[in-house]
């Protein structure tokens, strides 16, 4: 789990120094999805074969063909929500299909996987109007990967300048064993606009 947690942390400090550098390039949550998804995609794309499928929904299941994914997944929807972007432990997740061969769910068991959740302040999604609103935000998606049992990222963007150190160490607090909380500031502070 170290070895994961090293590589999947400096993809993260990758990305955090383009945004830094670069903070006008990345104006949604999708902008920075989109960054870390491709800089993880080379060290976790590739092809695995599905070992655990099941099929739901039918007394009569058609055999399924041979089926591959990869270990990263993007936008991967899980029973207590959904999940930015996860590298999943292949061997030890189920996918379960309909009769049809279309993707219902998939369903995880002990082994190594690792989330991914971000948040940025400024958005056009979310309505990101307030300091409480984004702490709102912020501690319900640490809550949820509280949950799990598995190593997980909190990654806050804040564009606005939003909380002090001392508010980031109590969400850092609020934070499993498992979850590490990355707070990456704006240098811009919001103020797009010359002056």
């Amino acid at each position: 789990m170290q070895d994961q947690e090293n590589t999947i942390r400096c993809v993260i400090k990758e990305v955090n120094d383009r945004v830094r550098k670069h903070p006008l390039a990345f104006l949604t949550e999708s902008d920075i999805q989109c960054q870390i998804y491709a800089a993880l995609l080379p060290i976790y794309g590739g092809f695995e074969s599905i070992p655990n499928v099941s099929v739901w929904g039918t007394d009569c299941p058609h055999p399924m063909n041979s089926m591959h994914t990869s270990r990263l997944h993007s936008e991967l929807l899980l029973p207590e929500g959904r999940i930015d972007l996860a590298v999943l432990d292949i061997s030890a997740t189920r996918f379960a299909f309909n009769s049809n061969g279309r993707f219902g769910h998939a369903q995880l068991e002990t082994g190594a996987h690792a989330f991914i959740e971000i948040k940025v302040s400024r958005t056009h999604r979310s309505n990101i109007s307030s300091k409480a609103r984004w702490l709102k935000y912020l501690r319900a998606d640490i809550e949820k990967l509280r949950c799990y049992p598995w190593l997980s990222f909190m990654l806050a963007y804040d564009f606005d300048l939003r909380l002090s150190q001392g508010e980031i160490d109590t969400l850092s607090e609020l934070a499993g064993p498992l979850t590490r909380v990355l707070y990456v500031k704006d240098i811009f502070g919001g103020r797009y606009t010359q002056r």
